[in-house]
């Protein structure tokens, strides 16, 4: 198990951060440091000085009065990448006016040469030849620093801000492998020079350190001395956090009413003060332990608090050998303790021993700020426990463990009792007919944007994808997969579906008349409601376990599949709600409301292919539906002034995007004919 440990750590690291983020749940919050204050560009500040980015003279404004309110400190985590809109200067540029006018960057630039504020800029992984901002106080000692983030381009602050400021860092953050917030960098590699973070030069800053040194141990990067002042990192150069509690642990103070000056002076005086965003459209929130949705500015005041409050958590370099000794003590105990004792004592034994081992741990965590591998022992107590009863078990169980994993969330439960009487080898890659779904959610930004509240959203999402998602195995369909809000699944796979453009089809009709009640319902509790658009479509698709080993999936791929994607995102174009192409209407066996739209190429490919749209269960058509289909008749003939005639009578007796599209091409070729004119619409858009 050791050699496990030390070959794949790195590949569980993941499931060490999820158990250290159940310590920080356990712990709950502590307080935060009421020296670091945070002023927020919150809803009433974009309400009242309008939308952000506000005009310099607003910035200078409100730096100054902080400055006057005798701040300790400004740390800005915004860049000013752009030169002002609103400066009559730039607006006198812009237009071609001639005189001397009122510069707000040059003005701001000057607030900044004589406040005691910190600029704040980024890297990024897009190259360019942009030059970082000049160090303050360079970084010594880099002997060995491959192992520290690089990047490849930097944006920047405009030069008259930039170059009147007496230090600036960058304010990057680095997601772990769960996607939540667990470690700042401090450190990162630009141009083959070494470049601080936001809050590193902060500090650096407040304790007038003028040399600022690379730390190691064995020859590996451990941290950053800053004149005695020791501050522990990684090898990379990431300083762990340990988060004080949600978002608004520290202490908020709205930009309005500082600009406004209509803040209380003892709440800044001496006090650390960074500038931030908490409001969701500016697209600065963050996943942490505590918060999803946490402002980034409040993680750089936590990495503050730790660092002045020397709340470390690190991990020393004989941490390693401590994990490797408890694995190891781990099962030469238990694989004793488990020769001689009992069954019935077992999982009393190991309850207490994993409750003890954890509660020490914790502890070690917390008292001491050292952080060790947790998954590795709960691994070893786990696999020494039960390897010895399960193994035949799962031996036996191999087959079924496979299908159940693939197939659990894709079909029916009778489906899936079928799948697993059938050998392994059904599942390999092969050549099927398929029948392909593909839906989407309508306007979901918008929806997005009108909710504001990921929980609210997830909660909205989930109401509509569950009875979707039954619709789906209730017609025998077998799930793909969820791409945000949209829904891939298919037919005749892996259970034989004779009638499988038919089920498709009749399944996308249950899901619009099961929308259309489930929205009573979103409309009382969201103000709001849903509108999909479906594409489906049929033929030869390549089906069967595909990836690579250990992360492979049973999908499907080929161009029926991408056919069937393409068809769906024309729903909006037609203005329908459901769209399948001839090859599926050629399948169908049951009788339908079908209304031919077009004939149409779409992107990628060059043969065309006719889409209908699917209306009803019934074949009954309207006198509307037949007079399209006589005026579609004239347009295929290139007898555009008939079907134009008949296009306008059918959109005065009521509108159809359908209908303006066929009058837009009818009136184009009668105001420029053209002798190659084509019935086909060819379409360049996904």
């Amino acid at each position: 198990m050791s050699l496990i440990y030390f070959s794949f750590q790195s590949y569980t690291n993941n499931f060490d951060t999820k158990l250290r983020e159940i310590f920080f749940e356990i712990r709950g919050e502590v307080p935060a440091s009421k020296d670091i204050v945070i002023v927020d560009i919150d809803e009433k500040s974009l309400k009242q000085l309008g939308q952000w980015p506000f005009g310099r003279d607003k910035m200078a404004q409100t730096l100054i009065n902080l400055t006057n309110a005798q701040v300790g400190i400004i740390g800005l985590d915004i860049v000013f990448a752009e030169y002002d809109r609103l400066s009559p200067h730039t607006l006198a540029q812009q237009l071609n006016v001639q005189g001397d006018f009122l510069d707000h960057d040059t003005i701001f630039g000057n607030i900044i040469a004589n406040t005691p504020t910190i600029l704040g800029y980024f890297f990024t992984n897009e190259k360019n030849d942009n030059i970082a901002p000049n160090i303050a106080t360079p970084i010594v000692d880099a002997k060995n620093t491959k192992m520290l983030l690089t990047a490849n381009g930097v944006v920047s602050n405009i030069t008259p801000v930039q170059e009147n400021s007496y230090s600036s860092g960058f304010f990057n953050a680095a997601p772990s492998s769960t996607g939540k917030i667990t470690q700042m960098p401090l450190m990162m590699k630009y141009q083959d020079k070494i470049y601080p973070s936001l809050s590193l030069e902060i500090i650096r800053a407040i304790r007038q350190v003028q040399n600022t040194h690379i730390t190691y141990e064995d020859n590996i990067l451990r941290g950053i001395n800053l004149d005695e002042f020791l501050i522990p990192t990684d090898d990379k150069g990431f300083f762990t956090l340990n988060f004080r509690g949600p978002q608004r642990s520290f202490k908020y103070i709205s930009f309005a009413d500082i600009y406004n000056n209509t803040f209380d002076e003892k709440d800044i005086q001496g006090k650390i003060v960074l500038i931030g965003t908490s409001v969701t459209t500016l697209a600065d929130l963050r996943a942490t332990v505590y918060d999803l949705s946490m402002p980034g500015v409040e993680i750089h005041a936590t990495l503050l608090d730790n660092i002045f409050k020397q709340d470390f958590l690190y991990m020393p370099t004989w941490s390693v050998a401590l994990d490797a000794l408890m694995i190891f003590s781990l099962i030469l105990i238990l694989g004793y303790i488990l020769m001689v004792l009992k069954p019935i004592f077992i999982f009393p034994f190991v309850l207490i021993l994993t409750s003890g081992l954890y509660y020490y741990l914790y502890d070690l965590l917390f008292r001491d700020g050292i952080i060790v591998n947790l998954f590795f022992p709960l691994v070893c107590i786990i696999s020494s426990t039960l390897l010895t009863t399960l193994l035949k078990y799962f031996e036996e169980r191999k087959i079924s463990l496979f299908i159940k994993s693939k197939f659990a969330k894709k079909v029916s439960p009778a489906v899936m009792e079928d799948l697993l009487q059938k050998e392994d080898d059904a599942f390999k890659v092969k050549n099927s007919e398929l029948t392909v779904f593909f839906s989407d959610l309508r306007d979901f930004t918008k929806i997005s944007e009108k909710l504001n509240d990921p929980q609210r959203l997830i909660n909205l999402l989930n109401c509509y994808m569950e009875p979707m998602t039954n619709k789906i195995i209730e017609k025998e369909g077998t799930i793909d997969k969820f791409i945000g809000d949209a829904i891939m699944a298919y037919w005749n796979a892996p259970q034989v579906c004779i009638k499988h453009a038919d089920s498709a089809v009749t399944c996308a009709l249950n899901q619009l008349e099961a929308l259309g009640k489930l929205n009573i319902q979103i409309k009382k509790e969201y103000d709001l409601e849903l509108d999909i658009g479906i594409g489906l479509n049929s033929g030869l698709c390549t089906v069967g376990e595909m990836g690579s080993l250990g992360r492979s999936d049973y999908t499907i791929i080929g161009d029926n599949v991408n056919l069937a994607s393409r068809v769906e995102g024309l729903t909006k174009f037609f203005g329908v709600k459901l769209i399948i192409t001839e090859q599926t209407k050629k399948l169908l066996k049951d009788t339908y409301t079908i209304k031919e739209l077009a004939t149409v190429k779409v992107k990628g490919k060059e043969e065309a292919t006719t889409l209908f749209e699917v209306i009803d269960l019934k074949n009954e058509q309207s006198q509307d539906e037949l007079l399209f289909q006589k005026a579609l008749e004239y347009f295929k003939k290139e007898d555009v002034k008939n079907a134009l005639e008949l296009f306008l009578q059918l959109d005065m007796n009521k509108y159809f995007k359908l209908n303006q599209l066929y009058i837009h091409a009818c009136q184009k070729q009668l105001n420029k004919p053209s002798k190659n004119f084509n019935p086909i619409f060819d379409l360049d858009f996904k």
